[in-house]
């Protein structure tokens, strides 16, 4: 199921597309995973599925600040700067899926495309199910690394972590 629960997209009209942050380079650019999923994020935008693209990280040790570098990359590549909202508090899965609730809440949305690599999809849709966001799609980048090797298992710790403390 964590493999095959986010290998395959599932787009639809939505409010807001939402990018989950990762490492950002010494140099502070995107890592090539984190480039991966902004372009998947352009290419679902581009397609007319969701308005506006909220970008969600916290600043990593390397010292940036994800939704910056995230946003930044947006911009050079044709996305307008106003339909980019950017979570400064996202810091890890749960605390973007709360702040993308609120977001929500307060404009009264209510669906979300998720954008992800495929092993994170579904630890992302339970965290958004479990504050009480229900209309979810999703997209991933056909994009795979040797990493993936070591994140595929901690995403299946990670999901069952998560699907614990819901419970």
């Amino acid at each position: 199921m964590i493999v095959l629960g986010g290998i395959k997209n599932h787009l639809f009209q939505a409010d807001l597309i939402v990018v989950l942050g990762t490492k950002v380079e010494l140099d502070g650019t995107p890592s090539v995973g984190l480039a991966a999923r902004l372009n998947e994020a352009i290419n679902v935008y581009r397609q007319g599925y969701a308005p506006l693209i909220l970008v969600s990280g916290g600043t990593g040790k390397e010292g940036y600040s994800e939704p910056q570098i995230m946003a930044d990359y947006l911009i050079v590549h044709g996305i307008p700067k106003q339909v980019i909202i950017q979570d400064e508090l996202g810091v890890n899965t749960r605390a973007t899926a709360k702040n993308t609730w609120q977001y929500m809440v307060s404009n009264h949305f209510k669906s979300v495309i998720v954008v992800s690599q495929y092993y994170h999809i579904p630890r992302i849709r339970l965290a958004f199910h479990a504050v009480g966001i229900n209309e979810i799609g999703q997209a991933s980048p056909s994009y795979a690394s040797w990493r993936d090797f070591f994140s595929v298992p901690r995403e299946m710790i990670g999901y069952s972590a998560y699907w614990l403390r819901i419970k």
